[in-house]
């Protein structure tokens, strides 16, 4: 099945999806993520692989719909682009067709919004009552010729509006046209934060670059529930509006990029030249139940039942590099053979090392590689059942108290399982039952080689096709030494990246 056959069938299924979602978060971000399968037959042998895709999420909203047609061209294109690097695999199954749903609010102010209880009570903000969509104009207005009485009163900055130069800029105003009013509007600096209703928290959206200008203006943006509603609010104290992040009873100094509150001033001036270092960031601590970071990865500590090594070997012809830069390009490594040798401690499953040289070099590791692959995989799904125990093992698994893996004391939500090689069915150690699950096999083989030539070999390269890693020779000073750059490879089937 194709994509254009699987769209005509679930359309409009995935259609009712997305509109569920629109109407439960008003509006959203929909993308598609595909798992499939391709096979090629060449010459009789006949090879499978799997194939990963996704597709850019569209904005759906209320007087926005998504569009199917669209979706359909970009997974099209993506699967043309995959077939015509001359593979020949064609597309032969669809496993997962996924729609990601993303929430969505686009940071741009737009109309008057209420000042939400939690902040109200703050008394820290500034709420200009507006029926245009120039909301960010009169809160900089509000805090440039601040009013001593109805400071939410629209009229009393309509007569400055001509002050500021606005213009390019459109309404209502984005977070990435602020950067652009303050190069036109050069004594003002302005810092937004947006208003996370779940958490009721904030994060820092823009900080300004511009330290010490006259004017610096605080602006708090505000959304409203279930639509794409945008409002801006100046803040008045800033000392105020994070004062439930801590438990100081008077007023703080808050850092702008951490929005940390600190006791004292001195406090904040020794903090800023080391925060302003980085971008904006929000800290939020763990909650005091989930503040422990521990390992939960039993499977890592146990080796791999089998285990891919590989070698290639390769010509370095020197390369004429007329080039104007520091860099110049020596040679390039066209790989001319290879060996792959399959390591497990399963003697009936060992097989000696696989060394070609000839044409093609890298085409014949790919499908080597991945009949090796399929070949493991078989193995591993064969499951075998725990043969009986021994005299001695049953003593060791009645004795034992504590999980071999976890070493944490069974119990009756997690009690004592026996845990044995699925391949040879012989019984290994006891252990709790959740570590057990984790240990089940999985089917896949891990490859390796060594460090230059294992990254040309876990890239797929047509037939005849030249490595574009390159080694380059750079100026020496001192005691450096040549480095080696790693150039970009052409643009190759998403896929190959999953």
């Amino acid at each position: 099945m194709d994509f254009t056959s699987f769209v005509e069938r679930n359309g409009d299924a995935i259609l009712e999806q997305i509109e569920h979602m629109r109407q439960l978060h008003g509006s959203i971000l929909a993308g598609v993520t595909t798992d499939t399968t391709f096979t090629r037959d060449v010459e009789g042998h006949f090879s499978r692989i799997p194939a990963y895709f996704h597709v850019l999420p569209q904005i759906v909203t209320r007087g926005q719909h998504f569009d199917l047609d669209i979706m359909l061209e970009k997974l099209e294109k993506k699967v043309d682009a995959f077939t015509a690097r001359g593979s020949g695999f064609t597309l032969e199954r669809i496993h997962r067709f996924v729609l990601c749903v993303t929430p969505y609010r686009p940071l741009v102010g737009s109309t008057y919004i209420p000042t939400p209880k939690f902040l109200a009570d703050k008394r820290c903000l500034v709420n200009v009552r507006s029926s245009d969509e120039k909301c960010f104009v009169w809160a900089i207005l509000s805090a440039l010729y601040e009013p001593e009485r109805d400071k939410e009163r629209v009229w009393q900055y309509n007569k400055y509006e001509n002050v500021l130069n606005l213009e390019g800029l459109s309404f209502p105003m984005q977070i990435k046209q602020v950067s652009k009013f303050e190069d036109m509007n050069q004594d003002i600096s302005i810092n937004v934060l947006y208003f996370e209703r779940d958490t009721r928290d904030f994060s820092i959206e823009y900080k300004s670059p511009h330290v010490g200008r006259k004017h610096q203006v605080n602006l708090l943006l505000l959304d409203e529930e279930n639509t794409s509603k945008r409002h801006y609010v100046r803040i008045t104290n800033m000392s105020r509006l994070v004062a439930h992040r801590t438990n100081h009873q008077h007023t703080t100094h808050v850092c702008i990029s951490c929005l940390h509150p600190f006791r004292t001033k001195t406090a904040l001036d020794n903090h800023t030249p080391y925060c302003s270092r980085y971008d904006p960031q929000q800290i939020r601590y763990p909650d005091e139940g989930d503040s422990t970071l521990q390992f939960h990865s039993r499977d890592k500590q146990h080796k791999v039942p089998f285990l891919l090594v590989s070698d290639f070997e390769t010509f370095t012809p020197p390369v004429q590099d007329d080039r104007e830069c520091n860099t110049k390009i020596v040679n390039s490594h066209q790989v001319s053979g290879f060996c792959v040798y399959r390591v497990t401690q399963y003697a009936q499953y060992q097989t000696p090392p696989f060394v070609y040289s000839g044409p093609n070099p890298m085409s014949k590791f790919y499908d080597h590689i991945m009949n090796e692959s399929q070949i493991i995989s078989d193995i591993l799904s064969k499951q075998m059942d725990m043969l009986p125990l021994t005299k001695e093992e049953k003593e060791n698994f009645r004795a034992a108290t504590h999980c071999e893996c976890c070493e944490e004391a069974f119990t009756v939500a997690n009690p004592k399982v026996r845990h044995h090689d699925h391949i040879s069915g012989q019984y290994l150690f006891a252990t709790c039952n959740n570590c057990n699950l984790q240990l089940k096999p999985k089917k896949f083989a891990k490859k390796t080689g060594d460090k230059r030539q294992r990254n040309q070999a876990n890239d797929f390269f047509p037939a005849g096709a030249v490595s574009q890693r390159r080694w380059v020779r750079l100026p020496l000073r001192h005691n450096a030494r040549p480095a080696q750059i790693l150039g970009t490879p052409e643009s190759r089937p998403e896929s190959y990246y999953r």
